[in-house]
């Protein structure tokens, strides 16, 4: 049986299982504590109701922005892709492999002058979404954000 799209494009740009863990708990860890500080500034500046949710996404958008800027610069272009598995570790583009000789045929599309990087199909949500941004994160927010604020008040 011949190996699938997803079985391909993870045999010829793997990603260490051991050092995806360790990304998303640095991931996690960064969402946390920013949420964490966000919620004391939401506490701080006495926001209240809607007010304060706003600041949490406005503030999560920001970090999650400049985060995937730095993912960009730091890659060389490549994105998340590169240090994120996306939707399953499967490579954006064409994969196929010839089941007499087994040689593999990637098109990543672009010009032939132009360089091509191996695009994770998803591997931008990893960024924006993953690291508990919507449980673990607001809810450190939430932590913060009453903490200080019932202490002011």
């Amino acid at each position: 049986m011949a190996p699938t799209k997803q079985e391909l494009s993870l045999i010829i740009n793997p990603l260490v299982p051991e050092a995806v863990q360790h990304n998303n708990r640095v991931l996690s860890s960064i969402h946390s504590l920013s949420a964490f500080l966000l919620g004391l500034s939401a506490g701080i500046l006495a926001l209240q109701s809607a007010a304060g949710f706003i600041f949490y996404f406005t503030g999560t958008v920001l970090l999650s922005g400049l985060f995937h800027l730095l993912l960009i610069k730091r890659s060389g272009g490549a994105g998340a892709g590169a240090f994120f598995p996306g939707a399953g570790g499967e490579i954006d583009g064409t994969i196929e492999m010839n089941p007499k000789t087994g040689v593999v045929n990637m098109d990543l599309g672009g010009r032939k002058d132009q360089r091509r990087f191996v695009l994770r199909k998803g591997a931008w949500r990893d960024v924006w979404f993953g690291g508990g941004v919507v449980s673990e994160a607001l809810s450190g927010f939430v932590l913060g954000w009453a903490g200080v604020g019932g202490v002011l008040r």
